[in-house]
Parts: C-alpha cells; structure tokens; sequence
C-alpha cells in the first residue's frame, strides 16, 4: 500500500481487494484507527 494524497490535501490509502473480500468488508464498513503501544497503526472495525 502507498499513502497517496487528493488535489484538495487529503491522504488515503487504497486497502487490497484481497484482504478487504477476506474480511468480508463492505462497502460503508465503519473503522476506528488508532494508535498501538509501539506507535504503529491499527484499524477496528466498528461493530453495531
């Protein structure tokens, strides 16, 4: 994955289709990010 960046300044980062049907992942699939105790990155999905 690459971070990649909008004409109005906005980052995003395009998730594999792969790991995306694997999580069975829709489209509208709510996430929280947060950062773990080593500073790196993890995304949860939001469960209702």
């Amino acid at each position: 994955m690459k971070l990649q960046k909008t004409n109005k300044g906005q980052y995003y980062l395009t998730l594999p289709r792969a790991l995306v049907e694997a999580k069975g992942w829709k489209k509208r699939t709510e996430f929280t990010i947060k950062f773990n105790e080593k500073g790196n990155l993890e995304l949860e999905e939001v469960k209702e």
